[in-house]
């Protein structure tokens, strides 16, 4: 199966001997932000340096709750090239109320279970931290599996009637064992049956700290450190975890800072 679409998530090239083009004006929150300078050789966006692979390319994230403009700086030996400000276009987010979860999947209280969720949390972190050299992420993304949409990007959740963090990814809803393809070229850095919140687990790396996550999996049918295609099984759909029905919660991040993955599709 493939499901082609081109990735919107926001390309810029800027060729020798100069900038030739502008970055535009303007962008939403929860972007993607995949650029190419060949004049600089070094790109700093908000004080923070980026890695700057040796055609060129970089990336960088544009958070939920981002609403300052964006300073993008390019250096030349140590030189300033150009610097460019992005507007930042403030999004609506929804509300989504879920019901009828396990109270221990919501509040847990139970200190063994605790002290799972800690761990858990610890080893994630540390995978968000990789910056691994491959450039998959310049590379258009697909939709990795066909469904119903669910969930979307930054709403907030009330879970059982409590407020909970927005939500991190896409939920696509589908029948249990529907194939998952990856949405892009990745390293496999982590592949997990059972996690407590996320259930079978699947986390590929694109390079740059560009990271995609899945999450609820009744199948994983890849092995850490394995390097998938984009569009290559990687698992299937089912309820594991934190779930009320079988979906695919779909995840995209920039180190620690998630994205829309709806902006990386047309």
């Amino acid at each position: 199966m493939k499901i082609k679409i081109k990735l919107i998530a926001i390309f810029f090239f800027l060729f020798q001997p100069a900038i030739a083009a502008d970055l535009p004006k303007e962008i939403p929150q929860g972007s993607l932000v995949v650029g190419q300078s060949l004049d600089a050789d070094e790109v700093i966006v908000d004080n923070n340096s980026l890695k700057v692979s040796e055609k060129g390319h970089f990336v960088f994230a544009v958070g939920r709750d981002h609403v300052e403009p964006i300073s993008v700086t390019y250096l030349k030996n140590g030189s300033l090239i150009k610097i460019h400000q992005i507007n930042i276009i403030i999004q609506d987010y929804d509300i989504q109320r879920i019901d009828g979860l396990p109270e221990q999947m919501v509040t847990p209280l139970d200190d063994e279970i605790i002290e799972r969720i800690i761990y858990e949390n610890d080893l994630i972190k540390e995978k968000k931290k990789i910056n691994l050299d491959l450039t998959y992420f310049k590379d258009s993304f697909i939709q990795p599996t066909e469904g119903i949409i669910s969930g979307v990007f930054g709403s907030q959740r009330i879970l059982n009637g409590k407020a909970k963090s927005p939500h991190r990814g896409l939920d696509i809803a589908a029948e249990t064992g529907t194939p998952i393809y990856a949405c892009n070229e990745g390293l496999v850095i982590h592949a997990e049956d059972d996690l407590y919140y996320t259930g079978g687990t699947i986390i590929l790396d694109h390079g740059h700290g560009v990271k995609s996550i899945y999450a609820h999996l009744s199948d994983v049918k890849v092995n850490v450190n394995q390097t998938v295609s984009k569009d290559d099984i990687i698992g299937e759909v089912g309820s594991t975890g934190r779930s009320t029905g079988p979906h695919l919660h779909w995840g995209v991040m920039v180190f620690n800072t998630y994205v829309d993955p709806q902006l990386l599709l047309d």
